[in-house]
């Protein structure tokens, strides 16, 4: 798992430089850019985690949204401003750990990030109907890891299947830790953008996340989005 964000890059890149040609910005009459100074976009996809995080940490679900602003739309250079929330399992590496540090047992848990970034946008043209692009840029980000324990209540419950009701144990999850902290974060991706109508596209990008927690918090989100 800690090679993966270089393979993905290596790979988005090498996609870049074999499509790249040397024509400028170009648009057919069906498909287009936008030529407005301010886009929204909304993302979403898979997020595997990588070098120690792995560690504690499974591969996850993240998504975003946030805007892009360009001054000038057919300038290579933007700002790109985005939120995101992600979400990942513990590993049994972690559920163990909480479990020698609580004392208690340890069922279940997971990992929460929620991130700030303004990036750098630089585009690449690659022709009238794609364009890729390489981004860096800081932030902050907040995250919080939950621990939990199964146990049993009492309970009133009602199978819905037969129709019967009554008393009977209602397994639930009791908080037994709870970690939250917020650090800077910094990242940097590459992606490919494809013109839609009326100045909309979609986008499918790789970013290397890297949370500044005492041992960093690194996973690389997958995303497809809507640019509208």
């Amino acid at each position: 798992m800690k090679t993966l964000p270089y393979g993905l890059f290596a790979t988005l890149l090498t996609g870049l430089s074999s499509l790249a040609s040397a024509q400028s910005y170009g648009y057919s009459d069906r498909y287009t850019y936008a030529q407005r100074p301010i886009q929204w976009h909304i993302m979403g996809g898979y997020a595997p985690t990588t070098g120690t995080t792995s560690d504690y940490l499974d591969g996850g679900w993240s998504i975003g949204g946030g805007l892009t602003f360009r001054p000038d739309p057919v300038a290579p250079l933007s700002l790109r401003a985005d939120v995101s929330f992600s979400r990942f399992d513990a590993t049994n590496n972690l559920l163990n750990l909480g479990s020698e540090q609580n004392q208690t047992r340890i069922d279940d848990g997971w990992g929460n990030v929620v991130s700030l970034d303004v990036d750098a946008v630089f585009d690449v043209p690659l022709g009238p109907r794609a364009r890729g692009y390489v981004m860096a840029g800081i932030g902050g980000a907040y995250r919080r890891i939950d621990l939990t324990q199964t146990v049993g209540f009492d309970g009133y419950f009602c199978d819905p299947w037969y129709g019967f009701c009554g008393a009977g144990i209602v397994a639930g999850d009791v908080l037994v830790q709870r970690t939250e902290t917020t650090r800077f974060a910094w990242n940097a991706g590459a992606g490919i953008e494809f013109p839609l109508y009326n100045g909309q596209s979609w986008f499918i990008e790789a970013r290397f996340e890297r949370m500044e927690t005492p041992t960093p918090t690194e996973f690389v989100p997958i995303r497809v989005g809507l640019r509208f």
